[in-house]
């Protein structure tokens, strides 16, 4: 098929529905709740967090809602930009994939986040791409997504 920048936002205004931006978000949390524990582990510091602190990292799981400025307002940041309705200041756009890509990959000791191929496979990877290089960098994703649905 042949995209156009309208026709791109389209497909991901379709893909990216509540129901799979909440998935992705829940399981952004795991991931960097299990991060969070073993370095508190690390620490020798394994009850680490307050009683009230663990609630509210569940209940924050539970309604993948995070008051704040903070990395989950980050990823409905860069959703909202591979959707089409945001994205304009391409600084707070910057901002916003430093800290995913610092949440997620960057390591103890480094400077830079190394960051797997494998990312860019998730919807978030994908809506990371999009808010870094335009709609036209998911065009080939979007024609694989266009054949699996064919099948």
């Amino acid at each position: 098929m042949e995209w156009s920048k309208e026709s791109a936002y389209e497909k991901l205004q379709e893909i990216y529905t509540d129901r799979v931006m909440q998935d992705e978000k829940r399981r952004i949390f795991q991931l960097v709740y299990r991060h969070l524990n073993e370095h508190l582990e690390d620490l020798a510091v394994k009850s680490g967090l307050k009683e009230k602190a663990e609630k509210q990292l569940k209940f924050f799981k539970e309604y993948t809602f995070m008051p704040g400025d903070n990395l989950f307002q980050s990823m409905r940041y860069v959703f909202l930009v591979a959707r089409g309705e945001n994205g304009e200041d391409q600084e707070v756009t910057r901002q916003h994939l430093n800290r995913i890509y610092r949440s997620l990959y960057q390591p103890a000791g480094l400077k830079n986040p190394y960051i797997p191929d494998s990312f860019w496979e998730t919807p978030l990877g994908v809506a990371c791409l999009v808010a870094e290089e335009g709609v036209e960098a998911v065009y080939p994703i979007l024609d694989e997504i266009l054949e699996a649905e064919k099948v």
